[in-house]
C-alpha cells in the first residue's frame, strides 16, 4: 500500500474532504426531494441527483465558486460528471469488497472541522437538515470518500510511481527533448504605436525610434535612453529584458533579434506593438540539460501517464463486472 508516512497522511488526507464541504454548502438551497432523485444504479446501489451534483462540482473549473456559471454551462459538464459519479461508486464497491480499512479518527476530525467552519453544532445540524442530510449520512459520505481514495492509492497511485531507473531510461532515450534553447540577453527600447495611428502619427513615432538609435550611436548609455524614451514595461529597468529564449518574443521581433551578434544594435524593428530598438548584450548557446536538471519533471510526467492508464484499466475492469443503469 501507500509508502507515505502516517504523519504525512494526517496532513494530506483532510484535503481530500475539502470539495465535499464546499459541495455541502452549494446544495443547501436545493430541495431535498430533487437531491434524492435517482439518476443511475450501479449493481444494486441507487445514485441520486445529490451524488451527481457532488461529481459535477468536482470537475467544474476552479473559478466556479466565485464567478458563477449559467445553467446551460453546468449542463454541458453533466455527462462527464455522470461518468465520474459512476466511477466513484465502482471504486467504493471494490474497496468494500476488499475490506479496506477506514480511519475513524480522521472521519471524526473532519466532522469536527466542518462543525467549526459552520459556526457550531447547531448551525451544522441545521445545514445538514436543509441539504437533506443527517449527521450519520454525512459521516457515511466521508467514509465512502476515504475508501475511494484508498482503492485509488492501492491500484493506481502506488503502482504508478516512476522509479529512478525508469526516469534515467526515459531521459537517455529522449535527450533531444531536454535541450535548453539558445537565449539572448537583450536591452530594448519600445516606441508604442496605436493600431489606429494615422500615417503621420506613425512617421512621428518612427522618427522618435531613429532618434533613439542616433543617440545610442553617440555613446550615450542605452539604459538612460530607455528611461527617457521607452514606452515598454521594462523602461524602469533601463530596458533590460534579461535572458530571453527562442519562442518568447513576438515573431517579427524574434526574427531580427536572433540574427544579431553580441553588442550589436538593431535597426528599427516594426511589430504590431510599434517600433523596437534592440541591442544584444550576450548570447547563451543551446545546451543539453543533465538528468539532475529534469529528473523531477520526467518522474512527474511518467507517473501521471501511468496513473491515467492504470485508472482507465481499473474502471474498464470494474465496469465489465458491474450492472449499470442510467435513467
Amino acid at each position: 500500500m501507500n509508502n507515505i508516512s502516517t504523519e504525512e497522511n494526517h496532513i494530506l488526507f483532510p484535503l481530500k474532504f475539502l470539495c465535499f464541504f464546499v459541495v455541502l454548502m452549494l446544495v443547501l438551497s436545493a430541495p431535498a426531494t430533487a437531491a434524492q432523485k435517482i439518476v443511475a444504479k450501479v449493481n444494486d446501489t441507487a445514485l441520486t441527483e445529490a451524488d451527481l451534483q457532488d461529481a459535477l462540482n468536482e470537475i467544474m473549473p476552479a473559478g466556479r465558486f466565485h464567478k458563477g456559471f449559467s445553467s446551460e454551462k453546468r449542463m454541458s459538464y453533466r455527462p462527464q460528471a455522470l461518468e465520474r459519479m459512476i466511477e466513484k461508486e465502482l471504486f467504493y464497491q471494490e474497496a468494500v469488497k476488499r475490506k479496506l480499512a477506514i480511519d475513524e479518527a480522521l472521519i471524526e476530525k473532519e466532522r469536527e472541522k466542518t462543525i467549526k467552519r459552520l459556526g457550531g453544532k447547531e448551525n451544522y445540524t441545521a445545514a445538514l437538515k436543509r441539504a437533506g442530510f443527517s449527521d450519520e449520512q454525512y459521516q457515511s459520505n466521508l467514509r465512502r470518500k476515504q475508501l475511494v481514495e484508498e482503492i485509488i492509492d492501492v491500484e493506481v497511485k502506488d503502482k504508478a510511481r516512476a522509479s529512478d531507473k525508469d526516469v534515467k531510461s526515459y531521459y537517455e532515450k529522449n535527450k533531444k527533448r531536454y535541450m535548453r534553447p539558445e537565449a539572448r540577453k537583450i536591452t530594448q527600447i519600445l516606441i508604442k504605436v496605436a493600431p489606429t495611428a494615422t500615417v503621420e502619427e506613425r512617421k512621428l513615432k518612427k522618427d522618435r525610434a531613429q532618434k533613439v538609435i542616433d543617440e545610442i550611436k553617440t555613446g550615450k548609455d542605452m539604459s538612460v535612453i530607455a528611461w527617457d524614451y521607452s514606452d515598454g514595461p521594462y523602461r524602469v529597468k533601463g530596458g533590460n529584458l534579461g535572458l530571453v529564449h527562442k519562442g518568447r518574443l513576438d515573431p517579427d521581433l524574434e526574427k531580427e533579434v536572433f540574427q544579431l551578434e553580441p553588442n550589436q544594435l538593431s535597426n528599427i524593428i516594426e511589430t504590431r506593438y510599434g517600433y523596437h530598438v534592440v541591442r544584444v548584450e550576450e548570447i547563451k548557446a543551446s545546451e543539453q540539460l543533465g538528468l539532475e536538471d529534469v529528473s523531477k519533471k520526467i518522474k512527474k510526467e511518467l507517473t501521471e501517464k501511468k496513473e491515467k492508464r492504470l485508472r482507465e484499466a481499473l474502471v474498464e475492469k470494474l465496469r465489465s463486472q458491474a450492472q449499470i443503469e442510467i435513467y
